[in-house]
Protein backbone atom coordinates (compact mmCIF):
# COMPACT_ATOMS: atom_id res chain seq x y z
CA UNK A 1 0.00 0.00 0.00
CA UNK A 2 0.99 3.42 -0.87
CA UNK A 3 1.91 5.43 2.77
CA UNK A 4 0.47 8.63 1.20
CA UNK A 5 -2.74 7.46 -0.21
CA UNK A 6 -6.19 8.69 1.17
CA UNK A 7 -7.95 5.94 2.57
CA UNK A 8 -11.71 6.57 2.37
CA UNK A 9 -12.09 4.60 5.85
CA UNK A 10 -9.37 6.92 7.63
CA UNK A 11 -11.77 9.80 6.30
CA UNK A 12 -9.32 10.69 3.44
CA UNK A 13 -6.41 10.23 6.04
CA UNK A 14 -3.32 8.98 4.48
CA UNK A 15 -1.54 5.84 6.59
CA UNK A 16 1.21 8.47 7.40
CA UNK A 17 -1.22 11.11 8.65
CA UNK A 18 -3.12 8.87 10.40
CA UNK A 19 0.01 7.20 12.63
CA UNK A 20 1.13 10.56 12.95
CA UNK A 21 -1.71 12.53 14.31
CA UNK A 22 -3.76 9.60 15.74
CA UNK A 23 -2.21 6.37 16.49
CA UNK A 24 -1.74 6.01 20.25
CA UNK A 25 -2.69 9.99 20.57
CA UNK A 26 -6.17 10.78 20.35
CA UNK A 27 -9.57 9.06 18.81
CA UNK A 28 -11.57 9.26 15.06
CA UNK A 29 -14.71 9.01 14.43
CA UNK A 30 -15.21 8.28 10.08
CA UNK A 31 -19.17 8.11 9.43
CA UNK A 32 -19.83 5.28 6.97
CA UNK A 33 -16.57 3.61 6.50
CA UNK A 34 -17.69 0.43 6.03
CA UNK A 35 -21.72 0.88 5.05
CA UNK A 36 -21.62 -3.05 3.80
CA UNK A 37 -20.31 -4.40 6.84
CA UNK A 38 -23.89 -4.42 8.65
CA UNK A 39 -24.87 -7.57 6.28
CA UNK A 40 -21.63 -9.51 7.35
CA UNK A 41 -23.14 -11.23 10.42
CA UNK A 42 -26.36 -11.76 11.81
CA UNK A 43 -26.97 -11.67 15.73
CA UNK A 44 -28.57 -15.62 15.27
CA UNK A 45 -24.97 -16.43 13.41
CA UNK A 46 -22.87 -15.05 16.47
CA UNK A 47 -25.15 -16.97 18.83
CA UNK A 48 -24.19 -20.06 16.78
CA UNK A 49 -20.69 -19.68 16.99
CA UNK A 50 -21.02 -18.90 20.98
CA UNK A 51 -22.17 -22.14 20.95
CA UNK A 52 -18.96 -23.98 19.53
CA UNK A 53 -16.71 -25.90 22.58
CA UNK A 54 -13.49 -24.54 20.60
CA UNK A 55 -14.49 -20.57 21.10
CA UNK A 56 -14.16 -17.75 23.30
CA UNK A 57 -17.10 -16.39 24.17
CA UNK A 58 -18.94 -14.13 26.87
CA UNK A 59 -22.06 -12.94 28.34
CA UNK A 60 -22.52 -9.94 30.12
CA UNK A 61 -25.26 -8.66 32.13
CA UNK A 62 -25.16 -5.33 33.70
CA UNK A 63 -28.44 -6.24 35.63
CA UNK A 64 -27.79 -10.12 36.32
CA UNK A 65 -27.49 -12.11 39.58
CA UNK A 66 -24.55 -9.71 40.47
CA UNK A 67 -23.76 -6.50 39.25
CA UNK A 68 -21.95 -7.06 35.82
CA UNK A 69 -22.28 -10.61 35.85
CA UNK A 70 -19.87 -12.08 33.53
CA UNK A 71 -21.01 -15.40 32.30
CA UNK A 72 -18.07 -17.44 29.95
CA UNK A 73 -18.92 -20.11 27.16
CA UNK A 74 -19.31 -21.95 25.66
CA UNK A 75 -23.20 -21.69 25.74
CA UNK A 76 -26.64 -23.46 24.28
CA UNK A 77 -29.80 -22.20 23.16
CA UNK A 78 -30.98 -22.41 26.82
CA UNK A 79 -28.77 -19.80 28.17
CA UNK A 80 -29.61 -17.97 25.41
CA UNK A 81 -33.60 -18.19 26.32
CA UNK A 82 -33.51 -17.06 29.24
CA UNK A 83 -32.07 -14.29 28.70
CA UNK A 84 -33.47 -11.05 29.88
CA UNK A 85 -35.01 -8.70 26.82
CA UNK A 86 -32.61 -6.03 27.52
CA UNK A 87 -29.00 -5.07 28.88
CA UNK A 88 -26.93 -7.49 28.19
CA UNK A 89 -24.10 -8.40 25.73
CA UNK A 90 -22.91 -11.51 23.71
CA UNK A 91 -18.98 -11.12 23.05
CA UNK A 92 -16.98 -13.43 20.83
CA UNK A 93 -13.03 -13.61 20.00
CA UNK A 94 -11.41 -14.49 16.89
CA UNK A 95 -14.71 -14.29 14.84
CA UNK A 96 -12.78 -13.74 11.50
CA UNK A 97 -10.65 -17.22 12.68
CA UNK A 98 -13.93 -18.78 11.34
CA UNK A 99 -14.77 -16.17 8.43
CA UNK A 100 -12.19 -15.92 6.25
CA UNK A 101 -14.47 -13.05 4.44
CA UNK A 102 -14.58 -11.49 7.93
CA UNK A 103 -10.59 -11.23 7.88
CA UNK A 104 -10.24 -9.81 4.71
CA UNK A 105 -11.10 -6.44 6.46
CA UNK A 106 -7.69 -6.66 7.95
CA UNK A 107 -6.75 -5.81 4.37
CA UNK A 108 -7.44 -2.25 5.21
CA UNK A 109 -5.51 -1.67 8.30
CA UNK A 110 -2.17 -3.48 6.59
CA UNK A 111 -0.59 -0.39 7.35
CA UNK A 112 0.39 -1.47 10.63
CA UNK A 113 2.01 -4.85 10.93
CA UNK A 114 0.18 -8.27 10.71
CA UNK A 115 2.39 -9.28 13.79
CA UNK A 116 0.72 -6.04 15.50
CA UNK A 117 -2.70 -7.66 15.25
CA UNK A 118 -4.98 -9.95 17.48
CA UNK A 119 -8.26 -10.59 16.24
CA UNK A 120 -11.62 -9.48 15.34
CA UNK A 121 -13.92 -9.35 17.99
CA UNK A 122 -17.65 -9.39 17.30
CA UNK A 123 -20.26 -8.31 20.30
CA UNK A 124 -24.05 -8.18 20.01
CA UNK A 125 -25.80 -6.44 22.37
CA UNK A 126 -29.85 -5.73 23.45
CA UNK A 127 -31.39 -2.15 23.84
CA UNK A 128 -29.19 -0.81 26.90
CA UNK A 129 -26.67 -3.31 26.63
CA UNK A 130 -23.02 -2.78 27.56
CA UNK A 131 -19.38 -3.95 29.36
CA UNK A 132 -19.21 -0.98 31.38
CA UNK A 133 -17.00 2.06 31.15
CA UNK A 134 -13.18 0.28 30.91
CA UNK A 135 -9.80 1.14 28.69
CA UNK A 136 -7.77 -1.27 26.90
CA UNK A 137 -4.28 -1.58 27.00
CA UNK A 138 -4.16 -2.06 23.33
CA UNK A 139 -5.41 0.14 20.10
CA UNK A 140 -8.77 -0.70 18.76
CA UNK A 141 -10.92 -0.15 15.76
CA UNK A 142 -14.85 -0.31 16.57
CA UNK A 143 -16.56 -1.05 13.46
CA UNK A 144 -20.86 -0.65 13.90
CA UNK A 145 -22.64 -3.07 12.33
CA UNK A 146 -26.69 -3.47 12.66
CA UNK A 147 -28.25 -0.88 15.04
CA UNK A 148 -26.54 2.36 17.01
CA UNK A 149 -24.26 2.43 20.19
CA UNK A 150 -24.08 5.69 22.06
CA UNK A 151 -19.89 5.71 22.42
CA UNK A 152 -18.88 7.86 25.11
CA UNK A 153 -14.62 8.86 25.62
CA UNK A 154 -12.79 9.81 28.27
CA UNK A 155 -9.26 10.26 30.34
CA UNK A 156 -6.46 8.41 29.90
CA UNK A 157 -6.24 5.27 32.55
CA UNK A 158 -3.83 3.19 33.92
CA UNK A 159 -3.38 0.35 37.10
CA UNK A 160 -4.23 3.30 39.04
CA UNK A 161 -7.41 4.51 37.45
CA UNK A 162 -9.87 3.71 40.80
CA UNK A 163 -11.81 0.24 39.44
CA UNK A 164 -15.38 -0.65 40.83
CA UNK A 165 -14.95 -3.92 43.04
CA UNK A 166 -17.13 -6.92 43.24
CA UNK A 167 -16.49 -7.55 39.18
CA UNK A 168 -14.23 -9.58 37.50
CA UNK A 169 -15.04 -7.03 34.84
CA UNK A 170 -12.05 -4.05 34.37
CA UNK A 171 -14.80 -1.23 35.47
CA UNK A 172 -13.72 2.50 36.07
CA UNK A 173 -15.31 4.21 38.74
CA UNK A 174 -15.29 7.51 37.08
CA UNK A 175 -15.14 8.50 33.48
CA UNK A 176 -14.21 12.31 32.38
CA UNK A 177 -16.27 11.92 29.31
CA UNK A 178 -15.25 14.16 26.56
CA UNK A 179 -16.39 12.45 23.51
CA UNK A 180 -19.97 11.67 23.43
CA UNK A 181 -21.69 10.30 19.91
CA UNK A 182 -24.27 7.83 18.37
CA UNK A 183 -22.12 5.81 16.01
CA UNK A 184 -24.59 3.96 12.71
CA UNK A 185 -24.57 0.97 10.81
CA UNK A 186 -20.29 1.38 8.74
CA UNK A 187 -19.32 3.93 11.10
CA UNK A 188 -15.88 3.19 12.31
CA UNK A 189 -14.24 4.97 15.33
CA UNK A 190 -10.75 4.44 16.44
CA UNK A 191 -9.62 4.05 20.86
CA UNK A 192 -6.03 4.60 21.35
CA UNK A 193 -4.13 2.42 24.35
CA UNK A 194 -5.27 3.33 27.81
CA UNK A 195 -8.31 6.02 26.74
CA UNK A 196 -11.78 5.45 28.62
CA UNK A 197 -14.80 4.23 27.11
CA UNK A 198 -17.90 3.06 27.53
CA UNK A 199 -20.50 1.61 24.52
CA UNK A 200 -24.24 1.31 25.12
CA UNK A 201 -26.67 -0.19 22.94
CA UNK A 202 -29.62 1.91 21.26
CA UNK A 203 -31.19 -1.36 20.00
CA UNK A 204 -30.21 -4.22 19.09
CA UNK A 205 -26.71 -3.75 17.54
CA UNK A 206 -23.31 -5.74 16.45
CA UNK A 207 -20.20 -4.23 16.88
CA UNK A 208 -16.74 -5.14 15.42
CA UNK A 209 -13.80 -4.33 17.29
CA UNK A 210 -10.62 -5.08 15.57
CA UNK A 211 -7.88 -5.22 18.01
CA UNK A 212 -4.39 -5.06 18.53
CA UNK A 213 -1.74 -6.98 20.18
CA UNK A 214 0.73 -5.42 22.61
CA UNK A 215 3.53 -8.12 23.73
CA UNK A 216 4.70 -6.66 27.24
CA UNK A 217 8.61 -6.47 27.24
CA UNK A 218 9.17 -8.31 30.32
CA UNK A 219 7.68 -11.40 27.75
CA UNK A 220 9.73 -10.09 25.06
CA UNK A 221 12.99 -10.00 27.36
CA UNK A 222 11.96 -13.69 28.53
CA UNK A 223 12.34 -14.71 24.91
CA UNK A 224 15.52 -12.74 24.42
CA UNK A 225 17.12 -14.36 27.30
CA UNK A 226 16.19 -17.76 26.64
CA UNK A 227 17.70 -16.89 23.29
CA UNK A 228 20.69 -15.62 24.07
CA UNK A 229 21.27 -18.61 26.64
CA UNK A 230 20.73 -21.29 23.97
CA UNK A 231 23.24 -19.48 21.62
CA UNK A 232 25.54 -18.57 24.20
CA UNK A 233 25.95 -20.21 27.01
CA UNK A 234 27.92 -19.08 29.53
CA UNK A 235 30.44 -17.99 27.21
CA UNK A 236 29.14 -14.64 27.42
CA UNK A 237 30.55 -13.41 31.01
CA UNK A 238 30.36 -10.30 32.87
CA UNK A 239 33.90 -8.57 32.38
CA UNK A 240 35.03 -5.08 34.55
CA UNK A 241 38.65 -4.73 33.23
CA UNK A 242 38.53 -0.81 34.61
CA UNK A 243 37.46 -1.69 38.01
CA UNK A 244 38.13 0.63 40.62
CA UNK A 245 38.74 -0.54 44.56
CA UNK A 246 35.71 -1.57 46.47
CA UNK A 247 35.22 0.86 49.68
CA UNK A 248 32.61 -1.30 50.86
CA UNK A 249 32.58 -4.64 49.45
CA UNK A 250 28.99 -5.83 50.70
CA UNK A 251 27.45 -3.38 48.08
CA UNK A 252 26.26 -3.15 44.73
CA UNK A 253 26.88 0.15 43.38
CA UNK A 254 25.47 2.19 40.92
CA UNK A 255 28.31 1.93 39.08
CA UNK A 256 27.95 -1.84 39.09
CA UNK A 257 24.53 -1.70 37.85
CA UNK A 258 25.82 0.70 34.87
CA UNK A 259 28.21 -1.65 34.05
CA UNK A 260 25.85 -4.83 33.68
CA UNK A 261 23.25 -2.63 31.90
CA UNK A 262 26.12 -1.78 29.27
CA UNK A 263 26.56 -5.27 28.93
CA UNK A 264 23.33 -6.29 29.18
CA UNK A 265 22.23 -3.85 26.38
CA UNK A 266 25.49 -4.97 24.26
CA UNK A 267 23.16 -8.21 23.87
CA UNK A 268 20.45 -6.64 22.49
CA UNK A 269 22.54 -4.83 20.07
CA UNK A 270 22.78 -8.03 17.52
CA UNK A 271 19.73 -7.79 15.53
CA UNK A 272 20.29 -11.52 14.20
CA UNK A 273 19.98 -12.65 17.66
CA UNK A 274 17.17 -10.89 18.14
CA UNK A 275 15.62 -11.96 15.01
CA UNK A 276 15.94 -15.11 15.93
CA UNK A 277 14.50 -14.85 19.46
CA UNK A 278 11.39 -13.11 18.60
CA UNK A 279 10.27 -13.81 14.82
CA UNK A 280 8.88 -17.48 16.32
CA UNK A 281 7.27 -15.69 19.45
CA UNK A 282 5.65 -13.06 17.49
CA UNK A 283 4.32 -15.54 14.99
CA UNK A 284 2.89 -17.94 17.47
CA UNK A 285 -0.76 -18.62 17.02
CA UNK A 286 -3.67 -16.79 19.29
CA UNK A 287 -4.59 -19.98 20.40
CA UNK A 288 -1.67 -22.34 22.07
CA UNK A 289 -3.57 -25.57 21.08
CA UNK A 290 -4.88 -24.44 17.28
CA UNK A 291 -3.81 -26.89 14.90
CA UNK A 292 -4.27 -26.14 11.10
CA UNK A 293 -6.00 -28.28 8.96
CA UNK A 294 -4.91 -29.09 6.00
CA UNK A 295 -6.17 -29.99 2.19
CA UNK A 296 -5.51 -33.37 0.77
CA UNK A 297 -4.64 -32.12 -3.21
CA UNK A 298 -2.34 -32.31 -5.56
CA UNK A 299 -0.22 -29.59 -7.26
CA UNK A 300 -1.71 -30.24 -10.29
CA UNK A 301 -5.29 -30.31 -8.42
CA UNK A 302 -4.40 -26.90 -6.93
CA UNK A 303 -3.09 -25.34 -10.01
CA UNK A 304 -6.44 -26.03 -11.97
CA UNK A 305 -8.84 -24.62 -9.32
CA UNK A 306 -6.62 -21.50 -9.27
CA UNK A 307 -6.95 -21.21 -13.38
CA UNK A 308 -10.73 -21.96 -12.36
CA UNK A 309 -11.36 -18.98 -10.37
CA UNK A 310 -10.08 -20.59 -7.05
CA UNK A 311 -8.35 -17.88 -4.61
CA UNK A 312 -5.44 -19.15 -2.24
CA UNK A 313 -6.41 -17.74 1.33
CA UNK A 314 -4.29 -17.55 4.20
CA UNK A 315 -5.15 -19.74 7.11
CA UNK A 316 -7.01 -16.90 8.92
CA UNK A 317 -6.31 -18.47 12.61
CA UNK A 318 -2.34 -18.90 11.61
CA UNK A 319 -0.07 -15.99 12.26
CA UNK A 320 2.76 -15.60 10.21
CA UNK A 321 5.98 -13.33 9.51
CA UNK A 322 9.24 -13.01 7.90
CA UNK A 323 12.31 -11.69 8.33
CA UNK A 324 14.48 -9.43 5.91
CA UNK A 325 17.77 -9.50 3.96
CA UNK A 326 18.27 -6.85 1.48
CA UNK A 327 15.03 -6.23 1.38
CA UNK A 328 13.49 -9.61 0.63
CA UNK A 329 12.51 -12.69 2.94
CA UNK A 330 15.07 -14.30 4.40
CA UNK A 331 12.83 -16.35 7.17
CA UNK A 332 9.47 -17.77 6.91
CA UNK A 333 7.65 -18.04 10.57
CA UNK A 334 4.27 -19.95 10.65
CA UNK A 335 2.95 -20.34 14.06
CA UNK A 336 6.36 -19.98 15.61
CA UNK A 337 7.68 -22.56 13.52
CA UNK A 338 10.45 -21.60 10.81
CA UNK A 339 9.36 -22.86 7.64
CA UNK A 340 12.08 -23.32 4.81
CA UNK A 341 11.78 -21.93 1.33
CA UNK A 342 14.07 -22.17 -1.61
CA UNK A 343 15.56 -18.64 -1.73
CA UNK A 344 14.81 -18.27 -5.67
CA UNK A 345 11.17 -17.88 -4.46
CA UNK A 346 11.30 -15.19 -1.98
CA UNK A 347 9.18 -12.49 -3.75
CA UNK A 348 6.46 -15.70 -3.19
CA UNK A 349 6.60 -15.78 0.38
CA UNK A 350 6.80 -12.11 0.73
CA UNK A 351 3.18 -12.17 -1.79
CA UNK A 352 1.84 -14.66 0.58
CA UNK A 353 2.67 -13.24 4.08
CA UNK A 354 2.12 -9.77 2.76
CA UNK A 355 -1.06 -10.52 1.33
CA UNK A 356 -4.75 -12.31 2.54
CA UNK A 357 -6.25 -13.50 -0.15
CA UNK A 358 -4.12 -14.01 -3.87
CA UNK A 359 -5.57 -14.91 -7.35
CA UNK A 360 -4.16 -17.55 -10.20
CA UNK A 361 -2.61 -13.53 -11.88
CA UNK A 362 -1.38 -13.29 -8.25
CA UNK A 363 1.00 -16.42 -8.76
CA UNK A 364 1.31 -16.28 -12.61
CA UNK A 365 4.85 -15.91 -12.42
CA UNK A 366 5.30 -19.08 -10.34
CA UNK A 367 2.50 -20.93 -12.23
CA UNK A 368 5.55 -22.88 -14.73
CA UNK A 369 8.04 -23.70 -11.44
CA UNK A 370 7.58 -26.93 -10.43
CA UNK A 371 9.08 -26.21 -7.19
CA UNK A 372 7.06 -23.24 -6.49
CA UNK A 373 4.36 -25.26 -6.89
CA UNK A 374 5.48 -28.31 -4.88
CA UNK A 375 6.59 -25.97 -2.19
CA UNK A 376 3.12 -24.32 -2.09
CA UNK A 377 1.38 -27.65 -2.07
CA UNK A 378 2.92 -28.68 1.13
CA UNK A 379 1.83 -25.50 2.51
CA UNK A 380 -1.57 -26.12 1.46
CA UNK A 381 -1.27 -29.70 3.03
CA UNK A 382 0.06 -28.49 6.57
CA UNK A 383 -2.94 -25.95 6.57
CA UNK A 384 -0.80 -22.66 6.79
CA UNK A 385 -2.91 -21.34 3.32
CA UNK A 386 -5.95 -23.34 1.54
CA UNK A 387 -7.49 -23.09 -1.52
CA UNK A 388 -11.11 -21.78 -1.76
CA UNK A 389 -13.69 -21.99 -4.65
CA UNK A 390 -15.83 -19.39 -5.04
CA UNK A 391 -18.70 -21.87 -4.44
CA UNK A 392 -16.35 -22.42 -1.59
CA UNK A 393 -16.30 -26.14 -2.63
CA UNK A 394 -12.35 -27.46 -1.80
CA UNK A 395 -10.44 -29.05 -4.12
Amino acid sequence: MNPDTPLPHLGGLTATEFLRDYWQKKPLLVRNAFPELAYRLSPEDLMELAQEDSVEARIVQEKGKTPWELQLGPFTEKVFKKLPKSHWTLLVQAVDHYLPELADYLEHFSFVPNWRIDDIMVSFATEGGSVGPHYDQYDVFLLQGIGQRRWQLGQFCDENTPRIEGTRLRIIKDMDVTFDEIVNPGDLLYVPPGMAHNGVAQNECMTYSIGFRAPALAHLLDRVADGVLEACGSRGLVTDPQREPALHPGALTDADLDRLRTQLLGLLEDRDALRAALAPFLSEAKYDDYEPEGQEATPEEITAALAAGALLRRDPASRCLYTVRDGLPDQLYVNGQLIGFPAHLAVLVQKLADQRCLTAEDLAPWQEDAEALHWLHEQVTEGHWFVELMDDNTP
